[in-house]
């Protein structure tokens, strides 16, 4: 069993998908940071960025597509493959947005901007980092076993503490407001580091939350 997950943890192709996925996650707070970046050509250019490490990161997990209709289906199965759905259409709205916009960056685009692509992109924006925050929590199993174990009897405290400061970030970050095209202004913290703390929390809240869940339905299950 150890021999097996030294294996797999040494495997280059599963350090390939870490690799582009952590770059995805770090996009996609650099994306959503726009005020901190350097202007519309660079948030264009790291957008380009983001769309082509998601195309590798779906050419790295095309056996997702293929087990989807193989084996049993629980209510495990059913939330990881409708986070998993919900993602992906999500990112598609994304990317059709983008293209919407795109020729107000690069003028080889043949797109102009049109009236609705900037509330459907923002909206689209909120939902991505949201449900992939979820879907980062519901595949992490490994990690979060193995903090469980190392914090022991104080991890419901730290579950709890890191769901509190989550939520308010939440709330502050009004990406709840995004989700729903509300469009209400945002209010940006001062500096990007504030930006990262608010972001990661949510990150981290909406990761515990999927880990919740996903701990109950398997308790459910066994039952």
């Amino acid at each position: 069993m150890v021999a097996r997950e030294r294996a797999g943890a040494m495997n280059p192709r599963r350090t390939v998908k870490i690799a582009v996925d952590v770059a995805l996650y770090g996009l996609m707070l650099a994306l959503m940071g726009y005020p901190f970046t350097l202007g519309l050509l660079l948030h264009g250019v790291c957008g380009a960025a983001f769309l082509v490490l998601l195309l590798g990161h779906h050419a790295l997990n095309r056996g997702w597509y293929r087990a989807l209709g193989r084996g049993r289906w629980n209510a495990r199965r059913v939330l990881l493959t409708a986070t998993d759905a919900g993602l992906m259409l999500g990112s598609a709205a994304l990317i059709a947005s983008s293209l919407a916009m795109a020729g107000e960056v690069f003028s080889f685009v043949p797109f102009p901007m049109t009236w609705w692509g900037r509330g459907v992109h923002t909206a689209a924006t909120a939902w991505c980092f949201v449900l992939a925050s979820f879907h980062l929590g519901l595949h992490g199993q490994r990690v979060w076993s193995r903090m469980q174990r190392v914090l022991g009897r104080v991890w419901p405290a730290v579950v709890v503490v890191l769901l509190a400061f989550g939520g308010v970030a939440f709330v502050e970050s009004r990406l709840w407001s995004d989700m729903v095209l509300l469009g209400w202004p945002k209010i940006f913290p001062e500096t990007p580091a504030f930006f990262l703390a608010r972001f990661v929390s949510v990150t981290l809240a909406f990761c515990l939350l999927a880990r919740v869940l996903l701990d109950y339905l398997e308790r459910a299950q066994r039952r």
